[in-house]
């Protein structure tokens, strides 16, 4: 309760109204109330309208407004509408019954400026206050605002443009979040209305910003989402920006197109305006420019730009055979002094190659040494890890046509990513494993110089063990792989064994992801017909058998997937015997010294193992490749059976 020295001047003035009689003597006092409230804002505000409404102003304000006319409703209006700028007073003047009274002399009235501080009345009623939203859909006031605001869409009395600009705000405050008023407002043609505002009154720098705040209030709501899908509204908003007052359109229209292009549809009827030519130069209009709104408007635009470049349409549009503007620009970009601008161009160029044409003609442009030129100034520790990641996203997506590969190798891209191997981002980690994957893939003498640098093949196995990020885990597993089966270097195969690699393409082999799982097993077979000797111990303590009899034992295995894996054993079972006499060197066992012969080893674990029994019964598979298969295996290990 605020203390009575804080408000006796309130108290004051509140006996002064309750003592006047007459309109004459009201207007004067209530004027006085009025001069008394517009001295403060917020908390100073919040204390004086407490005294008041504990002195009982609202029951004066409510006799006096059921009881007047003329002036001295519309300065209670007044006065009330201030008293309700407080969020304490709100809850109290729906509880004396102020919303169905404004709502019927709102509907009554055709006084412009009385029905202009009905508005704000509201308006503050209902800002951030579900209770006075509630109170206003009970009288089903919505019909009622939005009827005043067609009546006055083109009304050219100068009273009416304030009027126009009090009703969007109260239409703003009494949808906004509030999920029941806002399916209502737009049942009821609120967005159609607020595009006519936009249109009829697109040199009113405020009646446009209000519009569009209260558009902008909608978009969240899948019934808006679907509506603008088939109205005109988002042209009629780019066209703001060909106006004279564009500039001080600009940060709402970037806000509110922000927030639309998350929505697909909506980014291809963006594409059919001219907005990205107008993004364009509000970024150029904005370079050069150090203050922190300049910078902040250009990080909108260029953020925007490479939102609608996420969409098919929008992408090819802007991409426009090589020669778009948007295109043209953003590689620029690359080259420039501005990191976000640098980021938004690898961002937008990473769009632009998700199609194969596209990113042969990128590559056609040159655009391959200007990202690598942007690696090698962020390889430091200091460098962008943003910057880096959306850098080798690009690089990715221009590494996948078959006829960039090459283009890529010799212009050294292996070389100049592999300087971020360094990197504890796991962000950038997954992206710079991606590169290569797609660099390497069905280029051998690429696979073969990766796969022999010991550096990174023992760094590639730390980061098949990163239980944090299942991304970089399974990315680098894949790599492993695709290095031997794309390398069919036995160096390779044997630096793979060294880095205690073979533990992880085992656990490949059980993926749930069937590719991943095709992968592994095409790789252990390759690796066992070339080094067997020398991957036998890693197999065996990699559990080996135990992966084969999953695979074997699942009825869900896809038929592939069982020929591979029985293809794997039956190499295995086939290889010929070392000498007894023949002992491996094994680390782990170096109490013992040596260990002979691990290759018979693993292949009495095969035949031992219950393996036998389960090729058995694949031989009676519905699939024809797999009985094969099954009934091959099985003469094998029959034959290493009968051989102990």
């Amino acid at each position: 309760m605020a203390e009575p020295e804080e408000y006796s001047e309130a108290v004051a003035l509140l006996e002064n109204l309750q003592l006047s009689t007459t309109q004459e003597d009201l207007l004067p006092s209530l004027d006085a109330v009025l001069s008394f409230l517009q001295k403060f804002s917020g908390e100073d505000l919040d204390s004086h309208t407490h005294g008041f409404v504990e002195c009982g102003i609202l029951n004066e304000l409510y006799k006096n407004l059921t009881q007047g006319t003329g002036d001295l409703q519309l300065k209670v209006v007044m006065v009330l509408a201030e008293l309700a700028k407080s969020e304490s007073v709100r809850k109290a003047c729906v509880d004396k019954g102020f919303v169905p009274l404004l709502l019927n002399m709102l509907k009554s009235t055709e006084d412009i400026t009385l029905a202009t501080q009905i508005c704000r009345a509201l308006g503050n009623i209902c800002y951030e206050h579900d209770e006075g939203r509630e109170a206003i859909d009970d009288e089903n006031g919505l019909p009622v605002l939005l009827d005043l605001m067609r009546s006055h869409l083109k009304n050219e009395d100068p009273a009416a443009s304030r009027l126009r600009l009090t009703a969007c705000g109260y239409l703003l405050n009494v949808t906004n979040t509030n999920d029941k008023m806002l399916e209502k407002a737009l049942t009821e043609g609120a967005l159609d209305l607020l595009e006519q505002y936009v249109w009829q009154h697109r040199g009113d720098r405020e009646m446009c910003n209000m519009a569009l705040l209260a558009i902008g209030s909608f978009v969240d709501t899948d019934l808006c989402q679907h509506k603008l899908q088939s109205s005109t509204l988002c042209s009629t908003i780019v066209s703001l920006l060909d106006t004279k007052l564009a500039d001080c359109y600009e940060n709402m229209i970037l806000e509110l197109f922000i927030s639309l292009s998350e929505i697909d549809d909506l980014k291809d009827i963006l594409a059919d305006t001219n907005l990205s030519s107008h993004l364009i130069r509000i970024i150029q209009s904005n370079t050069g420019r150090l203050d922190d709104g300049s910078q902040q408007t250009i990080k909108m635009a260029s953020d925007l730009l490479v939102l609608l470049l996420t969409g098919d349409k929008s992408m090819e549009v802007m991409f426009s055979k090589g020669e778009g503007l948007v295109f043209v620009e953003t590689v620029k970009w690359l080259e420039s002094d501005s990191a976000h601008l640098q980021l938004s161009a690898a961002l937008a160029i990473g769009n632009f190659a998700r199609r194969d044409e596209h990113c042969q003609k990128l590559v056609e442009q040159g655009i391959v040494e200007k990202l690598l030129n942007v690696i090698r100034a962020q390889s430091n520790p200091e460098g962008d890890i943003t910057l880096q990641h959306a850098v080798l996203s690009a690089l990715r997506n221009l590494a996948i046509p078959v006829s960039n590969k090459s283009v890529l190798l010799k212009a050294g891209v292996i070389d100049v990513v592999l300087c971020l191997m360094p990197s504890e981002t796991m962000a950038v980690v997954f992206k710079l494993l991606g590169v290569l994957r797609m660099l390497i893939d069905n280029q051998e003498p690429a696979a073969v110089q990766l796969g022999k640098n010991r550096e990174f093949v023992t760094r590639l196995v730390e980061w098949c063990d990163v239980d944090e990020h299942a991304g970089v885990k399974g990315e680098a597993t894949r790599l492993l792989a695709s290095l031997i089966k794309n390398s069919h270097s036995a160096d390779v195969m044997r630096n793979v064994v060294k880095a205690d690699g073979i533990e992880h393409l085992v656990a490949m082999t059980v993926s749930e992801h069937v590719v991943m799982q095709n992968e592994a097993l095409v790789a252990l077979t390759l690796i066992v017909s070339a080094v067997l000797e020398d991957v036998a111990m890693a197999l065996k303590q990699s559990d080996l058998t135990e992966s084969i009899t999953s695979i074997l034992q699942k009825e869900e295995t896809i038929p592939e997937i069982i020929c591979n894996t029985l293809k794997l054993t039956k190499i295995i079972c086939s290889a010929a015997t070392p000498p007894t006499n023949q002992m491996i060197p094994c680390s782990i066992l170096a109490c013992a010294g040596l260990l002979s012969d691990m290759q018979s080893t693993l292949k009495e674990d095969i035949a031992t193992s219950g393996i036998a029994s389960l090729t058995e019964k694949l031989t009676n598979h519905q699939d024809d490749k797999v009985k094969e298969a099954a009934s091959s295996l099985l003469t094998t290990i029959q034959i290493l059976t009968t051989e102990r």
